[in-house]
């Protein structure tokens, strides 16, 4: 899954102003608030892959299962 993310300064602060599913949705959120926006408000578009558990939890299992194989390999290759 895909998704666009908004976000601006306009609070004095970096703030996420919404999650949308398509770019349509988040240029019309940009069209709306950017109206009234102040002088030197900035935004920001953001597109993201949504990752689902077993998928990040895979991801890093296998990265783990990586580090300790060549942590094994380098202190063979000390020996």
């Amino acid at each position: 899954m895909n998704v666009w993310t908004l976000s601006s300064n306009c609070f004095g602060e970096p703030r996420l102003l919404g999650v949308y599913e398509d770019a349509e949705g988040v240029a019309k959120e940009l069209q709306h608030v950017s109206t009234y926006a102040d002088p030197g408000d900035e935004f920001r578009i953001r597109f993201a892959e949504v990752e689902e558990a077993k998928d990040v939890i895979e991801r890093c299992d296998s990265c783990d299962a990586n580090r300790r194989q060549q942590l094994e390999e380098s202190v063979k290759e000390a020996d």
